[in-house]
């Protein structure tokens, strides 16, 4: 995520939503402590810079049987990497490779893995987009992305990854296999989380839209992993003959007549 709103601090402020709060990963700040508690806890942990977007220097990582820790996601660089290491102590060099000479490579959050899955096991991810007009906060649409290849062993659902953008209806019927009544519910579940969403964290960090990034756990329910308060609404473009896409500049035209 770009902008002045790291992960840590979103955290704190959807935590004081009540209907928020139980639909977050539970998420704190990376130590080796807290990396112990979380990895023995779950399935996997996701371990993320506090402020980097796009994908980058964010990695999966699962405790094999024989003990072994292993990660898998992209550097800071971009770089994708997978490795398997004996102690936790060999990650956190990993990830402050400078820490010998006093210097650590910014802060990270670790946060409880969701397995966000299609029917085939392919990982997914939910984007809305949020809007502020006359004073009352509206979803001008949403869209379905697939990870491909990688994405299936480290969950890492990013355009900039390689996801595949498409329209939400294709999400929900071909790839997940809801019936109506089940779409219906799911999207009017976003919706709702979507809106309460947008309120806590333009308390603090006022902005006219927001990206939402949501992913369903294998119970169905709605997960919201990110807030994003500078979102790209490009992929818009790629579904539904550009409708949504359109919808949402003349929401942001409505907008800029207020």
């Amino acid at each position: 995520m770009s902008d002045a709103v790291g992960k840590w601090e979103q955290y704190l402020l959807l935590q004081q939503d009540p209907l928020i709060s139980s639909s977050i990963p539970e998420t704190k700040m990376y130590s080796i402590k807290n990396f112990r508690e979380l990895i023995n806890r779950y399935d996997h942990v996701y371990v993320k810079h506090n402020t980097t977007g796009q994908g980058r220097a964010i990695f999966k990582i699962l405790k094999r049987q024989d003990g072994l820790y292993c990660y898998n996601g992209f550097t800071f660089q971009g770089n994708h990497i997978n490795k398997c290491v004996s102690s936790i102590t060999e990650f956190h060099q990993f990830l402050h490779p400078f820490l010998k000479f006093g210097r650590k490579s910014g802060p990270y959050v670790i946060q409880e893995g969701i397995e966000s899955v299609t029917q085939n096991g392919q990982p997914f991810m939910i984007r809305v987009h949020v809007q502020l007009l006359e004073d009352e906060w509206l979803v001008g649409g949403m869209y379905g992305k697939i990870g491909l290849a990688e994405a299936e062993c480290n969950g890492i659902v990013n355009s900039h990854r390689g996801a595949k953008v498409i329209s939400i209806n294709e999400l929900l019927t071909l790839h997940l296999q809801l019936n109506q009544g089940n779409q219906f519910e799911t999207i009017e579940t976003i919706n709702r989380l979507a809106i309460s969403a947008a309120k806590g964290i333009s308390s603090q960090f006022p902005r006219r839209e927001y990206g939402m990034d949501f992913g369903l756990n294998k119970n169905g329910t709605p997960i919201l992993f990110e807030v994003n308060t500078t979102p790209s609404i490009r992929s818009f473009a790629e579904i539904d003959n550009k409708a949504v896409w359109k919808n949402i500049v003349e929401i942001r035209k409505q907008q800029n007549k207020d």
